[in-house]
């Protein structure tokens, strides 16, 4: 089990971005770099100076609208309470906001098998390529690229990361998900008194599902890995933790964790893609085992 406190998260500033605009954010959990489930959690301030263009992933993400608005164009906008999936493969964008935002972001290997970068391994091949190039605008433009175009700047990095080049999915969706939890309604929990849940999507074991919790004070509900827990509002305990509004749990596969409710509390609960075959160890990841 991993219990990340949101207090406790030292608050970071981004220098050298791939993407356009002032960044702060906290971490909440990351899985193990080279593996196909490896991940990414954290909590993002922007301003509203940021921009990225339209782009595609070759890993799926989730976000959800804490404050303010993102507009993604032709693809919708996320207002506070939002919870969008953006799967592998769907372009989408350009993103943009025109006021200062907070978005919990996920990052996951999906279904492509394609695995995630660490956080390390991104931050490396941000730094390596500012010396070949320059990032402006969500793309990086090499210093030998006489074409003007650029290259979306998290493909670039990918690439580096990788050591080949970057092959995206079929697309399973036509559009990113953008979902209104409130318009779904509330079930009960079957051997969980006083638990109720909304499941917003699952697209099956080698995709990352969603689904929300409502614990009413008092009451506990047992969930299992692989899966990750982020508290949207109330307190309580799992195991010796104390969790408040923000927390972050993370279960590893096979893992049992009780949540017990000391105040009412919501949860989003995001089990975790589920692989049989394991993954190829990028060129980043093998250079920072042995640095």
């Amino acid at each position: 089990m991993d219990f990340v406190s949101f207090e406790a998260a030292p608050l970071h500033t981004r220098g050298t971005n791939h993407r356009q605009g002032s960044f702060r954010y906290k971490d909440l959990g990351q899985g193990t770099p080279g593996q196909l489930g490896n991940f990414y959690l954290r909590i993002v301030w922007t301003e509203g100076d940021f921009f990225s263009p339209r782009h595609m992933h070759n890993f799926d993400q989730v976000r959800v609208q804490l404050k303010g608005r993102f507009s993604f164009d032709k693809d919708g906008t996320m207002h506070p309470g939002a919870i969008g999936y953006f799967p592998e493969g769907t372009a989408y964008g350009p993103q943009t906001s025109a006021e200062d935002t907070i978005q919990l972001a996920m990052q996951i290997g999906g279904p492509s098998r394609s695995g995630y970068i660490s956080e390390d391994e991104r931050q490396t091949a941000v730094e390596a390529l500012s010396k070949r190039g320059r990032f402006e605008g969500g793309k990086f433009f090499a210093n030998d690229d006489k074409s003007g175009a650029g290259q979306d700047g998290f493909e670039a990095v990918w690439e580096y990361a990788n050591g080949r080049r970057i092959k995206y999915p079929k697309k399973r969706l036509e559009k990113p998900l953008l979902v209104n939890p409130e318009a779904f309604e509330w079930l009960d929990v079957g051997g969980s008194p006083g638990v109720r849940a909304k499941r917003l999507w699952d697209f099956g074991a080698s995709s990352l599902s969603c689904s929300l919790y409502h614990i009413g004070a008092g009451s506990s509900v047992s969930l299992t890995g692989p899966l990750t827990a982020f508290v949207l509002s109330g307190a309580g305990a799992v195991a010796e933790h104390r969790y408040v509004q923000y927390d972050a749990l993370h279960l590893p596969a096979g893992e049992p964790g009780r949540i017990e409710a000391r105040n009412e509390s919501e949860l989003l609960v995001m089990p975790h893609p589920v692989f049989t075959q394991p993954a190829a160890r990028s060129t980043a990841a093998r250079e920072l085992e042995h640095s």
